[in-house]
């Protein structure tokens, strides 16, 4: 049985009438899609409730289990590495885990290493994974509810095909929607045929660039069940789980 939420919090009381989920993308009007099963949650929101929240991330589609270093690779054998910290402190107001992504260095040759940068993911009481602060290019760090950032969500605790949301709003960077594409079907991960999540990312903006809208760039992330990320996109490089 679901436990009662508050709707104080990131969790809106039932939609009365079949709206549609406005999707606030960073520093430009709201978007819209089509009501699925994101639709009593506020998306992004700027403050979530700590009463809402769980201590432990187990989503069986984002798990992070403190400890747990996994290694991703590009078609050129580059490598990073994606460590989740020990124990969760409070960001944004709410418990969260932190997880870092770092080059491998010995594998990245003569190429700039990319910064080493950390994300910061917290529970819904309704398993619902959400991305509630980060670091930016320079070191410094955002949270939801500071200078304008909002939580956006990363995957849904029942996912279903057709759902669409915000998963980042920060001012200072692009915003990301994400729309779930495929659920359950089985796809090799890391050696084993496991069920996947496939999930569409448009990224956006930053909204202006020298006062012209920037075009969005749209990849995928394929999310394992009981794994998590199993395949990502970034600009140039498609980055694959190497092990369980």
């Amino acid at each position: 049985m679901t436990p009662p939420v508050s709707r104080r919090g990131v969790l809106a009381g039932a939609v009365a009438t079949p709206a549609a989920l406005l999707l606030a993308a960073c520093g430009t009007g709201p978007a819209t899609a089509p009501p699925s099963g994101v639709d009593e949650l506020t998306v992004p929101t700027p403050t979530p409730d700590p009463v809402d929240f769980v201590t432990d991330v187990d989503n069986p589609w984002w798990p992070l289990v403190g400890g747990t270093a996994r290694v991703y690779a590009d078609a050129t054998g580059r490598r990073l590495r994606r460590t989740v910290a020990g124990a969760p402190e409070q960001v944004g107001g709410v418990p969260a885990t932190g997880v870092r992504t770092e080059a491998v260095a010995a594998t990245w040759g003569t190429r700039a290493l990319p910064p080493e940068r950390t994300a910061w993911f917290a529970q819904d009481r309704r398993r619902n994974v959400w991305l509630v602060g980060g670091t930016l290019a320079d070191g410094s760090r955002w949270e939801a509810g500071r200078d304008g950032a909002e939580a956006g969500l990363v995957v849904t605790g029942v996912p279903r095909v057709g759902d669409g949301y915000v998963r980042l709003s920060v001012p200072r960077l692009a915003g990301e929607r994400v729309r779930v594409q495929e659920v359950g079907e089985l796809a090799p991960v890391a050696g084993q045929e496991l069920e996947v999540l496939l999930l569409e990312v448009t990224t956006d903006g930053p909204a202006r660039d020298e006062g012209r809208p920037r075009a969005a760039r749209r990849g995928e992330e394929l999310l394992a069940r009981g794994v998590g990320l199993a395949r990502f996109e970034e600009p140039g490089s498609t980055w694959t789980l190497l092990g369980p």
